[in-house]
């Protein structure tokens, strides 16, 4: 038998693992670092299934042994470090190890780690629920000490939680427990009307299924208000919201759909999309041109439409595309005059990604603004249901949320009978040691300067990749907004690459055997740091990504 049949009949007989071993015994092209029979890289080939991942890919260049993390670095078993240029599938906002959310983690642990939350809370959850809506309606942040006192009066449990949970953030030492105190029941439905748009919250414990919650609120809520044919929707093309089946249905990407259309249902795609390339384009603000195709599209479908789904200014999985916040602003005013609803997933753009809390605040500058800034009580393109995610607990544990408006909740409000309540439940929601580690991250926005990091050293980090671009033969399409930068491989002549040769793959592998985790989309190779890299460490990733790509494209 010959080597290659060999190799195949290893890959039927024993998989991915057999191919892997008899390749190596071959002295094929495979990087045997630390891959030996019994490794722990061996065992990991026999029993896991890598997610997002041709498992025949691992044949050249198997998976990274990671032994620490801390900062944008990880540590791998044989001692390297390895800048996360990612921030590990863009959820590390605040880096790996930040202290002080690892600190709120150690505290709720000391009390309990999750209850059920229906027909229960509990401190942290509540804080949670009030901070993220100040944040969403752009309300200052209340101090540790404000909220400690606001808790006062929901008794002695509660209050002494807040505050050992403030003493805790301030580096002084929880106390071991506390006496539960039955608070005061207010009337049901009762609430402050704080007068901001945004004013309920509901969690779930990944991004996907907080789509999903928002999509079936907009459906229920459009029936309970009277609008039953309301069962369509509508999403931007190119679009990615998830990988369950609603959302793969309301994505634009067959790479990862194509397999499941016998369960996916139509949706209406929107396009097309007015890409522009960050604050500094002259249309930035303005997507006059492109909205006249989009509003014809959605004017026949308009009396069936439950709502419009969108990733707000970033497209992320779908290219590191960037459009113009206008097009939020047309989007909410058809919404307004047609009766349908917004929803913003906001987990990749979100939580300080482009230099705001949410990416739907782009949208509230003055019109004709250039800069990105936020109009000062501007709200009119907030949307409906805002879903955030991954840089929501800057990583550390799985949690989403789902922001929406008393106008909404009001729809599902009635007796039991009337069977108008939202049903949906995950066992884990309101996991308490998810919600201390996203109390952390917002003490961190609130107290680091975060934002202010993002924007000297976000508006740098393009520069740095739009010299090397001009620099190079075979990089293209320079953009960036907030803390992500990203650039297009393309042949010498500027033709597109042969997706069949994987040239960005080949950029990923030379990058990571220079230290840096790349992992770009395609031939879109893009940088997505924690928001609080230190400028050394994003000056190597732009470094490392420019070498890399010399070293893997002829004429670069």
């Amino acid at each position: 038998m010959t080597d290659t049949g060999r190799l195949c009949h290893a890959t039927t007989a024993n998989g991915t693992l057999g191919m892997l071993r008899l390749a190596r015994k071959m002295n094929t092209n495979i990087n045997t670092n630390a891959w030996k029979p019994g490794s722990l890289i061996d065992r990991d080939l026999a029993v896991f299934w890598h997610p997002c991942s041709q498992m025949r890919d691992y044949q050249d260049f198997p998976p990274l042994e990671v032994t620490a993390a801390r900062g944008a670095r990880l540590v791998l078993a044989d001692g390297r470090e390895v800048l996360d240029a990612i921030s590990s599938w863009w959820c590390k906002s605040l880096g790996h190890g930040h202290p002080g959310v690892r600190a709120r983690i150690e505290q709720q642990l000391g009390r309990f780690e999750h209850v059920i939350a229906a027909n229960t809370t509990h401190a942290g959850l509540v804080e949670l629920c009030e901070r993220l809506v100040r944040l969403a309606n752009r309300e200052p942040p209340l101090s540790a000490s404000v909220r400690a006192a606001a808790a006062a009066g929901a008794g002695a449990g509660a209050a002494g939680a807040v505050a050992a949970g403030a003493a805790g953030a301030a580096g002084v030492g929880a106390p071991a427990s506390a006496s539960l105190v039955t608070p005061p029941i207010a009337a049901a439905g009762a609430s402050p009307d704080r007068g901001g748009h945004f004013a309920r919250v509901f969690l779930a414990d990944n991004g996907s299924t907080a789509v999903e919650i928002a999509m079936k609120m907009a459906l229920q809520a459009q029936q309970q208000r009277g609008h039953g044919g309301r069962t369509q929707f509508a999403a931007l093309a190119g679009g990615y919201h998830g990988e369950t089946i609603a959302t793969l249905s309301v994505g634009d990407l067959g790479l990862y759909a194509d397999p499941y259309r016998p369960l996916m249902f139509p949706v209406t795609k929107l396009g097309p999309v007015p890409t522009r390339t960050g604050v500094d384009d002259p249309l930035w603000q303005d997507a006059a041109w492109e909205w006249p195709a989009i509003e014809r599209t959605l004017l026949p479908i308009a009396q069936s439409l439950a709502a419009i789904i969108y990733e707000p200014v970033l497209q992320a999985a779908g290219g590191m595309r960037f459009y113009s916040p206008d097009l939020l602003r047309r989007l909410r005013r058809f919404a307004d005059a047609h009766g349908v609803y917004l929803i913003a997933d906001e987990i990749a753009a979100g939580m300080g990604r482009l230099g705001v809390m949410l990416a739907s605040h782009l949208a509230t500058v003055e019109s004709g603004g250039a800069s990105g800034g936020i109009g000062v009580g501007d709200q009119a393109a907030l949307p409906d249901f805002a879903v955030m995610s991954k840089g929501l607990t800057a990583g550390f544990l799985p949690l989403s949320v789902v922001l929406t408006t008393n106008e909404i909740y009001a729809h599902f409000d009635g007796d039991w009978a009337e069977r108008r309540a939202f049903l949906h439940s995950n066992t884990h929601t309101g996991n308490a040691l998810a919600i201390a580690a996203a109390l952390g991250a917002l003490d961190a926005y609130e107290t680091e300067g975060i934002l202010d990091h993002v924007a000297v050293e976000g508006r740098r980090m393009r520069a740095a990749l739009t010299d090397v671009a001009r620099g190079s033969r075979v990089l293209t399409n320079v953009r960036g907004v907030g803390m992500v930068a990203a650039v297009e491989l393309c042949a010498p002549d500027g033709a597109p690459l042969d997706p069949k040769a994987r040239t960005g793959r080949a950029v990923f592998k030379e990058a990571v055997r220079r230290g840096a985790l790349l992992r770009p989309l395609g031939d879109t190779l893009y940088l997505f740091p924690p928001l609080n890299c230190p400028v050394r460490d994003l000056d190597a990733m732009v470094t490392i990504l420019a070498d890399s790509v010399r070293a893997v494209v002829p004429g670069a």
